[in-house]
């Protein structure tokens, strides 16, 4: 199989995405890990006209992209009466008197986003700890 032939075999492969689950006021908020274009899209919608990075908002988008699925954040009714401007002014808007609710949404956010360390990262931390590797020990006993 060429490499053309792999990707376009993968394209029409469903992608699994890491999920978990918060309550929050007795309701369970499902929350999906974002796709590489969605935190890309994620960060380029919090920086401003100037090019500053707004971490507020990048907070507010992740959480609504990350659980979009299972909420509607744009639906006009709630907008309306959220006097929001869009849905990624809502999160703000709909915890304002709950913010340990945001901050359990925000932090299952974090969680299911969370990379997983890779087979390279954990050499790198094994070599940088202050425990003696096999080697280390057996050349210490040599000397």
């Amino acid at each position: 199989m060429s490499k053309l032939e792999k990707y376009l075999a993968k394209a029409q492969e469903p992608v699994q995405r890491r999920t978990g689950t918060v309550t929050i006021d007795g309701e369970e908020w499902s929350v999906r890990e974002l796709t590489l274009s969605e935190n890309r899209q994620a960060y380029k919608l919090a920086e401003d006209a100037n090019g500053r990075f707004d971490v507020f908002r990048y907070n507010d988008i992740r959480i609504v992209k990350a659980t979009e699925h299972d909420f509607p954040w744009n639906n006009q009714e709630l907008l309306k009466a959220y006097k929001a401007k869009d849905k990624f002014d809502l999160p703000v808007r709909l915890f304002e008197r709950n913010p340990e609710g945001y901050q359990a949404l925000l932090d299952k956010v974090n969680e299911v986003n969370a990379r997983v360390k890779s087979e390279q990262e954990v050499v790198d931390e094994l070599k940088n700890s202050s425990e003696p590797t096999e080697k280390q020990a057996t050349s210490a006993e040599h000397s």
